[in-house]
C-alpha cells in the first residue's frame, strides 16, 4: 500500500475531480496502479 503522505495528497485530488462531478469509480479507473486494496480504502474514505 502506499504511504500515507501520497494517499491524503491522491485523496484531496480526487475531492476536487468530485468537486467538478466527475464519477468516482470512473476517477479509480484513472488511476491504474492503484491496487484493490488501496482502491477499496478511496472508496470507503469517500462513503463516509
Amino acid at each position: 500500500m502506499i504511504n500515507e503522505t501520497k494517499m491524503k495528497v491522491l485523496i484531496n485530488g480526487i475531492k476536487v475531480k468530485l468537486s467538478r462531478g466527475e464519477d468516482l469509480e470512473t476517477i479509480l479507473e484513472g488511476y491504474v496502479k492503484l491496487t484493490e486494496e488501496e482502491k477499496t480504502y478511496i472508496r470507503e474514505y469517500f462513503k463516509e
